[in-house]
């Protein structure tokens, strides 16, 4: 859980304020197909980027936009 602020804006209300994690991993592409077996919210399918990095990105029920990968050995 995230937290939960009933007064707040929702993550997704704020824009480009709504990113709030990267997280690096062993194997990105198993933590991958587990989000989507369970039915997570993907943004961006995982990919490799120009920077070295294989990733993805999810949205939770609230709008936070979070970024899961690893490295490119």
């Amino acid at each position: 859980m995230l937290g939960e602020c009933i007064d707040a804006l929702w993550a997704s209300e704020t824009g480009d304020h709504s990113w709030y994690a990267h997280a690096l991993f062993e194997d990105a592409d198993s933590i991958y197909q587990e989000f989507l077996d369970r039915g997570a919210t993907i943004l961006s399918p995982i990919q490799n980027k120009p920077w070295g990095i294989r990733d993805f990105t999810v949205i939770t029920p609230c709008g936070h936009r979070i970024v899961f990968g690893q490295l490119i050995t």
